[in-house]
């Protein structure tokens, strides 16, 4: 991998902590960073991918996160009818009861958010199936896409 991602860098962001950054030398705005971070819908470690350059995240960044995190239960009820549609595949009569108690989000994805609508990923694992990772594509607050990997 280093030939297209260079040495690893690591910072302490301040409201991120603890971040590795992945540059990408042949498509800089390809670059990003890895971290785990406490989310407080869930009261859980979540892991984040955030586009950006070595400097860090970006006040615009930070804030949509927070904006995440705030209006959790906008985005819950945007998602909840894509992924029942999705396992109606499966299961027709499958219907998501408590949404936050059966799909845990385990990783967000941000860009650089600097174009309107954000767009972004979240991904769940779910009690319903273990095996499978549904991941969703967002425009500011709305589920656009869903894809299920497993």
């Amino acid at each position: 991998m280093d030939f297209i991602f260079g040495k690893t860098i690591k910072i302490d962001d301040e409201f991120f902590g603890k971040m590795i950054f992945l540059e990408d030398k042949r498509e800089p705005l390809k670059s990003y960073f890895e971290c785990k971070r406490h989310f407080k819908p869930t009261d859980d470690i979540i892991e984040i991918g955030i586009t950006g350059d070595v400097s860090g995240p970006t006040k615009i960044q930070i804030d949509f996160f927070l904006k995440i995190e705030s209006d959790y239960d906008k985005i819950a009820s945007s998602i909840k009818p894509m992924i029942e549609n999705e396992f109606r595949n499966w299961n027709e009569d499958f219907k998501i009861a408590d949404f936050k108690n059966e799909f845990k989000a385990v990783y967000l994805f941000l860009s650089r958010c600097e174009k309107e609508p954000i767009v972004w990923e979240i991904a769940f694992e779910s009690e319903h199936n273990l095996n499978h990772t549904f991941t969703l594509t967002m425009n500011d607050l709305h589920a656009t896409e869903i894809l299920i990997d497993g």
